[in-house]
């Protein structure tokens, strides 16, 4: 009976031990250590940062975090501290895609492989791996979605353009242009170049109502930019939900969490939320390759461009699990 006793209790480990989450040492990444050095932190990137955290404690990676505060020598000396550390890869989010140039090549020199997320580097074949969305993708959705609601109607837009010396900028830009091309009856009345930043928008919009109080829609190519949006449209009595008289349509790429919240209160037509779950992880995935089984991507594999989850008001329901700002 004792030993009937012993073998159910052995049994009852064994079972326990196979449902119990891998140890520490067991996780595919482990013993790694990786550099992520970072832009610098806003909205998107705090959401970017949290699923980068999740994935490496997934994979048993040890994550050292760097921001570099939109200063490109600051992000060389903090890469040339990943360097000196022994790292085993390093996933950049450059400042200037330029100077990182120099970044990769120390990092090779040091035969520490380089991987580039979400702005690709000036010349994308100096990377072990790069991935990002795809800007022109999103741009060029947006672009057609406003030539589908506004039909033949004529329609003046403002252009919020991102940095337009970065490619995420120029292609988000040149994407919402593709999109509208044959379509005359749309007009853009204004270019604002923000470089991301929210401020340029306040007066880009309120001398855009001013010249045009019949705007028609607001192309923003961020999330980071809707506020001021609400606020120059709030002080001309046009913030108004999609279907209600005087609205103005807003397209915005993203899907941070006001994006979400704007799709939902029904003031955004129509976002593009950034699969960063997904970019994320895959670039740990892929050192943990490099290191553990010497395999790199090559060829095609080594760009992954990964176009936009379009989300509505209307299909929010369906949508929002891949909208990463709308993740509670």
């Amino acid at each position: 009976m004792k030993l009937l006793k012993l073998g159910l209790i052995g049994l009852g480990a064994l079972t326990l031990a196979a449902t119990m989450p891998a140890a520490a040492q067991d996780k595919p990444g482990a013993g790694l250590k990786v550099c992520l050095s970072l832009d610098k932190m806003i909205a998107f990137r705090e959401g970017q940062v949290a699923f980068w955290r999740a994935a490496a404690a997934d994979l048993g990676i040890e994550l050292i975090e760097q921001v570099a505060g939109e200063d490109a020598q600051r992000q060389s000396s903090q890469i040339d501290t990943c360097i000196a550390q022994g790292v085993n890869g390093i996933v950049s989010i450059p400042w200037d895609y330029e100077a990182v140039l120099q970044d990769i090549e120390r990092a090779h020199a040091a035969g520490i492989p380089f991987i580039t997320a979400d702005q690709a580097p000036a010349e994308l074949d100096t990377v072990d791996f790069h991935i990002g969305g795809d800007p022109h993708a999103d741009g060029l959705a947006a672009g057609k979605r406003l030539a589908e609601l506004v039909g033949d109607k004529p329609t003046k837009v403002v252009n919020l353009q991102g940095a337009l010396g970065a490619v995420n900028g120029q292609q988000r830009d040149q994407g919402f242009k593709d999109g509208i091309k044959d379509h005359p009856n749309i007009q853009i009345v204004s270019e604002v170049p923000t470089e991301w930043r929210p401020e340029p928008v306040v007066a880009g919009m309120e001398n855009a109502l001013q010249a045009n109080p019949d705007l028609g829609a607001v192309f923003a190519a961020t999330d980071g930019l809707l506020q001021p949006v609400w606020a120059a449209l709030q002080k001309v009595d046009r913030y108004k939900t999609v279907g209600e008289p005087n609205h103005v349509i807003i397209l915005s790429v993203d899907g941070d969490p006001q994006g979400c919240k704007a799709a939902r209160d029904g003031y955004l037509d129509a976002g593009y939320a950034t699969p960063i779950a997904q970019m994320t992880r895959r670039t740990l995935e892929v050192i943990v390759d490099i290191a553990k089984n010497n395999k790199k991507p090559e060829g095609d594999a080594r760009i992954e461009l990964l176009p936009g989850v379009e989300y509505t008001q209307a299909n929010l329901a369906e949508t929002e699990a891949n909208v990463w700002g709308c993740k509670k």
